[in-house]
């Protein structure tokens, strides 16, 4: 099962959560889709939870090194 999102900050969010990004698919000339595997189907509820505060951390460091991984791929994929 796939999941997929065009919000960069949500699509941060789960790489943080080590859910695999599978692709990026280019939706005109300045936005992607970020695609992630989704076995259990739980990235939709994980991404509700993180963004209500309802229980799910994130270690800050961890966020920041995965933005500037997404951002270098976000500029290799243009």
């Amino acid at each position: 099962m796939e999941f997929r999102t065009n919000d960069f900050y949500s699509a941060c969010v789960l790489r943080t959560m080590n859910f695999s990004l599978l692709r990026l698919e280019k939706q005109g000339t300045k936005y992607f889709d970020f695609v992630f595997s989704d076995n259990d189907g739980v990235a939709d509820q994980l991404l509700k939870r993180y963004w209500d505060r309802d229980g799910v951390k994130l270690e800050a460091r961890d966020l920041i090194e995965t933005i500037n991984e997404m951002k270098s791929r976000l500029y290799q994929s243009s």
